[in-house]
């Protein structure tokens, strides 16, 4: 989701602007209107956005509602306009949590292994149903990696199931699990997909040369 994408439409129903001085003097029932308010804003505007943001789940948007609210209460003494403030302030946050989700499922992957992984799950976590659609170049690849897959060590291979689920852990719980660091957990999936990428690679110039000769011939 682009930043520019997000919108923020607030109930035209917001507490009276009297609330907000009222709750800077120290009202405490001001101040909790305005709370309920903030909170009840926040937790429809972050739920709205779950269905269109793959990496914000509905937990993300319960979490971000109470961080909102409150970041609202600390700034009560300074807000001058209620809804532009509250407008801003829950555009901001949801921009910087999923940012920073974002760089947290990016650096899960070393460098540029991050594309020899996503290949790698790509032809053993979503198999073709009729592989006799695929081309040569395709099969290959397919066979390369279940083969490769099925001759690693058993720890790699749980890593890999747990990579490939539906809902695919992260590599710090997949290390607590395993009692692995992540960084030697994380080298451990990257030179693995090196190999396969290399195997394929290597395959896939045989491939091509032995066309080229059945061409020639």
């Amino acid at each position: 989701m682009s930043t520019t994408s997000i919108s923020t439409q607030l109930d035209t129903r917001s507490p009276l602007p009297e609330r907000l001085l009222e709750a800077k003097t120290g009202c405490e029932s001001a101040r909790s209107d305005l709370s309920t308010w903030v909170y009840s804003e926040a937790l429809r505007y972050f739920t709205s956005q779950v269905s269109r943001e793959p990496l914000f789940s509905l937990f993300d948007a319960q979490d971000l509602a109470g961080e909102s609210l409150l970041e609202f209460q600390r700034a009560i003494p300074r807000i001058q306009t209620l809804p532009r403030y509250v407008r801003r302030m829950l555009r901001n946050n949801l921009i910087r949590h999923l940012s920073r989700k974002r760089a947290r499922r990016t650096r899960e992957f070393l460098g540029g292994d991050l594309s020899i992984a996503d290949e790698f799950a790509e032809y053993v976590g979503e198999q073709p149903v009729e592989t006799s659609e695929l081309n040569d170049f395709d099969h290959r690849r397919l066979t390369t990696s279940l083969r490769k897959l099925e001759a690693a060590d058993n720890t790699l291979r749980k890593i890999w199931s747990f990579r490939l689920a539906d809902e695919p852990l992260p590599y710090r719980e997949i290390g607590a699990i395993l009692g692995m660091e992540d960084a030697a957990l994380r080298m451990r999936i990257a030179r693995f997909c090196r190999s396969v990428r290399d195997e394929c690679k290597r395959n896939e110039r045989r491939l091509r040369i032995d066309a080229l000769a059945s061409k020639a011939s």
